[in-house]
């Protein structure tokens, strides 16, 4: 048995596998590496581990490979490493000691496995339990809602009185549109939906949203202004995702402004323009609470919310795939108490062949 392993090429069963293979020494310095790591990351060239893969110094302070120097032992550990032209990449990393003949540890030798297809589906199972609880705490409000309103409709009716029960229904209403809104947002997320496109006029369906909220957000001091380009032509789009778009954008908006203490009143522009290359471009801005600079980077992540046990995440994740079935985009700028103006961009497009 000893006869047949001494045939084979250690250094090429090393080469071959599937996962980073390195051998440092004592400064850290990379002395080798097998194939798909310099596949990845290029050859080491003597460099050291933190320079070769981009990584910041707090990634640093709990050194497998020091430890194992000083130790002897096995040790692991997560990491994140940047390879060249690609995105950081979750590994699963371990050092064990390599010795020469005389039993001298003479270098560390470093398995590294890509386990970000596992991280990505553990963040999604997190944020789906997260979102799942969101969801029922939103529900269990808009219940407690229903039952004020029917108590006080139940009320009006008992004691005769007209306003009693126009209040008391006016919160039915409003409670029953929250949970028809948090359904269809639902419905949206779980199933593929092919875009209804038509030509149509964006300024008219602006309009109509601004109708729809300008009542409720008179009641929170909230002013809504319009700002119609009257130059903008119809376009090709999806009247029912364009309308569900901007009602995402506008309750956020909202939800921002209601978040604001420290302001008394609060203005919410929604405005429209045209693009150099025609396309369609809407904004929604806000003077609210703004957006803190540590969750920038997060917002279009799914099921991301800065409302806490308030939100469910659902509204932005719907508004980009709405946007992505247009084949649009959708940005942000913000400043922390100040505000956030959010804009889409529709780009322009050919009616389908069997409504041209």
């Amino acid at each position: 048995m000893q006869d047949s392993l001494s045939t084979y090429d250690w250094k090429a069963i090393l080469e071959s596998l599937p996962c980073y293979v390195t051998l440092q020494d004592d400064k850290l310095r990379v002395l080798w590496s097998n194939g798909l790591h310099q596949q990845h990351f290029g050859p080491p060239n003597g460099k050291t581990c933190r320079k070769l893969y981009n990584i910041p110094k707090s990634q640093c302070m709990e050194c497998i490979v020091k430890k194992t120097f000083e130790d002897g032992q096995v040790h692991s550990r997560e990491l994140q490493l940047t390879p060249r032209n690609q995105s950081r990449v979750n590994v699963l990393a371990y050092s064990s000691p390599l010795y020469d003949e005389l039993n001298k540890m003479v270098g560390v030798i470093v398995t590294s496995v890509n386990i970000t297809s596992v991280k990505e589906i553990q963040k999604e199972l997190i944020m789906v339990g997260q979102t799942v609880a969101g969801m029922a705490h939103s529900i269990k409000n808009i219940m407690m809602g229903l039952d004020g309103g029917i108590y006080i409709v139940n009320s009006g009716i008992k004691g005769d009185d007209q306003k009693e029960i126009k209040d008391g229904w006016e919160i039915v209403l409003l409670n029953f549109e929250k949970l028809s809104h948090l359904v269809k947002d639902i419905l949206y997320c779980s199933r593929e939906r092919e875009p209804n496109f038509k030509l149509t006029n964006p300024n008219t369906i602006v309009t109509e949203v601004y109708n729809l909220f300008k009542d409720l957000a008179a009641r929170y001091s909230i002013d809504i202004n319009l700002d119609l380009d009257p130059t903008l032509e119809q376009a090709v789009v999806d009247p029912e995702g364009l309308h569900t778009v901007l009602t995402n954008l506008v309750t956020n908006a909202m939800d921002a402004c209601k978040m604001d203490l420290w302001k008394d009143t609060h203005l919410l522009e929604i405005r429209t323009r045209k693009g150099l290359d025609g396309s369609t471009i809407i904004e929604v801005a806000d003077n609210g609470t703004g957006i803190d600079k540590s969750l920038k980077y997060h917002v279009f992540e799914d099921f991301f919310t800065s409302k806490g046990d308030k939100g469910t995440g659902l509204g932005l994740m719907v508004t980009q795939k709405i946007m992505r079935e247009h084949g649009g985009n959708i940005t942000f700028r913000s400043r922390p108490s100040q505000g956030t103006t959010f804009v889409v961009t529709f780009p322009p497009r050919d009616l389908p062949k069997n409504q041209s």
